[in-house]
C-alpha cells in the first residue's frame, strides 16, 4: 500500500495518502452509496468504512478516530460518478487542438515533448 507524508507543507501535517486496488465494481458502489446516505465525497465514505472497520477490529472508539480525519477538500470534498469521468479537474481541456494535442485553457504555445 504506497503512501506519501505531506511534512512539506505544515496544512498537510498528520496527513497521508493511501491508495489500494480493488474490483471494477467499487467505484461505482461507493458512489451510489454516497448517493443513498448523503455522504459528501467518495473519499470520505471511504475513509468511513475503514474508521468503522478499524474501531471494530481495534475496540477503538469510532467517534474519535472519525474526529481524527483531515477536513476534506479539494478533489476529496465532491461527489465523483465514475461512469461519467467527472473527476476531470480541467474542463477546459479541448479534446482535438491542432493534430490532437491536448491544451489546457486558451495556451499561446504550442509545445511537443519528444
Amino acid at each position: 500500500m504506497p503512501f506519501r507524508l505531506g511534512s512539506e507543507k505544515p496544512e498537510w501535517a498528520n496527513r497521508t495518502k493511501v491508495q489500494f486496488t480493488t474490483s471494477s465494481w467499487m467505484p461505482r458502489r461507493v458512489f451510489e452509496a454516497c448517493l443513498a446516505t448523503g455522504t459528501v465525497s467518495n473519499t470520505v465514505y471511504i475513509q468511513r468504512a475503514v474508521c468503522e472497520a478499524l474501531a471494530r477490529d481495534l475496540n477503538l472508539p469510532l467517534d474519535r478516530l472519525l474526529s481524527e480525519l483531515p477536513e476534506p477538500r479539494g478533489p476529496g470534498k465532491h461527489l465523483f460518478d465514475p461512469e461519467n469521468h467527472t473527476m476531470n479537474r480541467y474542463p477546459d481541456v479541448a479534446r482535438d487542438q491542432s493534430g490532437g494535442r491536448l491544451l489546457i485553457g486558451p495556451a499561446n504555445t504550442i509545445e511537443d515533448v519528444r
